[in-house]
């Protein structure tokens, strides 16, 4: 893989994206400290995976749309394809993947897919553009999996961070073994609406949000003055990720969710799943805010 970086820059971030999945490399702050995980395999060698056109697992692997199968792998194929940068600049630039007969083996549709990054001073603003150009509904979730890094300060351990909500929220699912939500057999919030983070939350895999009323989550650590936010206002659903005893911590805005144990495997049927009519739009956008 021959993959080509884009960097942003101004007074506050500096911020870098490789074409391979339009994936965020790089966020750091004016000081040079790096806020997303750098990809250790030792616990998980992917950065922030732009997911499309599903989020997470298929019951099965796989989906039936007009009366044939389809397999299609967790989060779907956008995070492994080579993206076109269409428009770059210093302060923004924007992706751009179309389907082909490979993608149509996986996901008989057409599509335009943009993911557009953008500086505005400590902010990082991602917005998922997805046009149809066909004269069929085009029916796709979409996601981001940022993942971001407990490396602050030196020597710092996993309990001294914590993930502070907008509002008091409840864990409606969990992940089980088949990769199917499943009921959560822990509520890890104390004093309503933070998560401190440790090596038990992750237990169940992922924590997820079917029904939540906050628009934003910062992570917080509890002696340093730093702070980074991650602002959903367009997402209806949201997961909260890591490895177990891994540093970072996973904050994903998602429209749409992995399928539940009882899922017809109808594709129109998925949770939260869109149907953009011929010839529109979709437009949703999220934000890391540095501060």
């Amino acid at each position: 893989m021959n993959a080509s970086i884009h960097s942003l820059h101004n007074d506050d971030l500096t911020v870098s994206i490789s074409n391979h999945g339009a994936e965020l490399q790089s966020i750091k702050d004016a000081q040079g400290l790096e806020y997303l995980w750098q990809a250790d395999p030792k616990f998980w060698a992917r950065k922030a995976p732009v997911l499309f056109p599903i989020v997470g697992a298929l019951k099965h692997g796989c989906y039936h749309f007009k009366g044939k199968e389809y397999a299609l792998s967790q989060h779907g194929f956008a995070r492994d394809r080579t993206f076109e940068l269409v428009d770059a600049s210093d302060s923004e630039a924007v992706y751009r993947l179309t389907d082909d007969q490979q993608t149509r083996e996986l996901y008989p549709f057409s599509f335009v897919l943009e993911i557009a990054y953008r500086l505005e001073a400590k902010a990082l603003v991602v917005e998922y553009r997805v046009m149809n150009p066909s004269d069929e509904i085009l029916w796709f979730s979409i996601g981001g999996h940022p993942a971001f890094s407990l490396n602050w300060q030196a020597g710092s351990a996993l309990s001294d961070y914590y993930l502070e909500f907008e509002h008091a929220e409840t864990v409606q699912a969990a992940l089980i073994e088949n990769g199917c939500l499943g009921e959560p057999s822990v509520q890890p919030f104390v004093e309503g609406n933070r998560i401190p983070l440790s090596d038990q939350v992750f237990d169940q895999d992922a924590l997820v949000f079917t029904e939540h009323t906050s628009r934003h989550i910062t992570l917080k650590h509890k002696t340093l003055d730093k702070s980074l936010s991650v602002r959903f206002e367009g997402f209806p659903h949201l997961g909260i990720w890591s490895k177990p005893k891994a540093p970072f911590v996973c904050i994903e805005p998602w429209q749409g969710h992995v399928d539940t144990q009882d899922h017809s495997q109808e594709f129109t049927e998925k949770a939260g799943i869109i149907a953009l009519k011929p010839h529109q739009s979709y437009h949703a956008s999220y934000s890391i805010l540095i501060d």
